[in-house]
């Protein structure tokens, strides 16, 4: 046998190695994965704890609340006197005005869509 055919053999089985070592480590991981999850769902402290609800309120707080109100009424103001003075055009102060009452009266159009699907 040559010393090529050897290495030839060599490098072959030690790549098909490697491949079914990564597939099973890929099998470990989903498992782990899978046996994680089921023990979180069965543990009812977590599952009913909701800690999303809290942080999404305040991002909401945030994006709605006094100093956001505040942004938001003079952004409407400097938009008219911008529009009025031709320095922004009306097309572009009508879009900034309709963003605005969709993020502030966002919650509105959704309780209206969830009431609407009840």
């Amino acid at each position: 046998m040559k010393l090529s055919h050897i290495y030839q053999n060599t490098k072959a089985a030690f790549s098909a190695n490697q491949s079914k070592k990564k597939d099973s480590d890929k099998r470990f991981l989903v498992a782990a994965s899978v046996v994680a999850a089921g023990a979180v769902a069965l543990m009812p402290g977590l599952a009913l704890a909701a800690p999303w609800d809290s942080a999404a309120s305040n991002v909401l707080a945030i994006f709605t609340g006094g100093l956001a109100r505040t942004i938001a009424i003079i952004a409407v103001i400097a938009c008219g006197i911008a529009a009025v003075a031709g320095k922004l055009s009306w097309d572009w102060a009508i879009k900034i005005i309709i963003g605005l009452v969709l993020i502030f009266g966002a919650t509105a159009v959704v309780d209206y869509i969830i009431s609407a699907v009840r």
